[in-house]
């Protein structure tokens, strides 16, 4: 056993009179090597701080080792928390994480997107924008994929999905709302293209449809925002310039931002909550407990989406064959202070 110089792989070999070849099983756990034999090679690993050549192992497995996030705001904190699961779950297996941040712009996920692929990432995952479904579907031919929260608006997609129950969350709230005696509420939606905005908005048409009110058209109270906190505060300026006798008794955020925009222009505008409007959103707000009024709201787990993500695109990259797969998880329901009933 040599004591200068770079150890290699051999040197752990003959140092604990193994081939060559099982030392690489030990590293790569990819087939059986007896539980005393791997003991004493993962020992000397260590005992000589062993560094395999990883740039020559990726070659040799055809593998670079990353692994691309392309999300539509990483401001989001539901965001960060979706790409943290991921790196937790795929960093033990020797993958990096390389998170992009399109901003909500067609122009820069499609370079995010073409830049991954021509660093040879091993997969993707995507909160996509949904503009870019045709480049999305043509690296899919050869990029292992998992979608997150939003699926491609274009047929043909193979991969997986993690996602909340859209329909279902916005079902349960807008049912919260009308049992309290609200009938009028102004709903602030995502851009119409996504299909998480659709979902939403069908759980609210059903919940309303079931209290005796068809919303399929010339619903007053529609406003379509773009998921900031500018759409929502933008909301409560139109909930102010409508006559009084004819205002929504309630607002309904449908994600996490435009529900805090809209908070936020309640509070610009000194709205007393739940007495002149009541509030509600979709996904859970980061410290809600430290705000003078709590909305209800559906909660879900971004962790839990991420590490459901995460877990699948492992998959993908051992076996892309797989059939498409869905994971997607219930809303849990949070009641707050600002609902009044009528």
């Amino acid at each position: 056993m040599k004591t200068s110089g770079k150890i290699t792989i051999r040197d752990i070999a003959v140092y604990c009179n193994v081939s060559v070849a099982t030392v690489s099983r030990v590293l790569n756990e990819n087939y059986y090597v007896t539980p005393e034999t791997k003991q004493r090679v993962q020992k000397a690993i260590q005992h000589f701080n062993y560094s395999p050549n990883n740039i020559a192992r990726s070659l040799k497995l055809n593998r670079t080792g990353i692994i691309g996030y392309i999300t539509s705001d990483i401001s989001n904190h539901y965001h960060i928390t979706v790409a943290k699961a991921i790196e937790d779950v795929i960093r033990p297996n020797n993958y990096n994480l390389i998170v992009c941040s399109s901003n909500n712009s067609k122009e820069a996920e499609e370079k995010y997107l073409k830049s991954l692929a021509g660093m040879h990432a091993d997969a993707l995952v995507l909160n996509s924008w949904g503009k870019n479904d045709a480049l999305i579907l043509e690296l899919n031919r050869t990029i292992p994929m998992v979608l997150v929260n939003r699926r491609l608006s274009t047929p043909g997609f193979h991969g997986d999905l993690a996602d909340c129950n859209n329909v279902l969350g916005m079902y349960l709230l807008t049912k919260e709302l009308m049992k309290c005696g609200h009938k009028r509420i102004l709903l602030i939606e995502g851009p119409s293209h996504l299909s998480n905005v659709q979902e939403r908005f069908d759980g609210f048409q059903k919940a309303m449809k079931e209290n005796g009110i068809d919303i399929a058209e010339n619903y007053p109270y529609r406003l379509e925002g773009d998921f900031s906190i500018e759409s929502g505060f933008q909301a409560v300026n139109f909930w102010l310039s409508l006559p009084e006798e004819s205002r929504p008794t309630a607002i309904l955020g449908t994600n996490n931002l435009t529900t805090l925009g809209a908070m936020k222009g309640i509070i610009y505008h000194q709205l007393n909550v739940p007495g002149q409007l009541s509030i509600a959103g979709f996904n859970s707000i980061e410290h809600l407990e430290m705000m003078q009024f709590h909305p209800t709201v559906a909660a879900f787990d971004p962790y839990k989406i991420g590490h459901a993500a995460g877990m699948a695109v492992l998959e993908r990259i051992q076996d892309n064959s797989l059939e498409n797969r869905e994971y997607i998880f219930a809303p849990e329901i949070r009641p707050g202070n600002a609902i009044r009933s009528l």
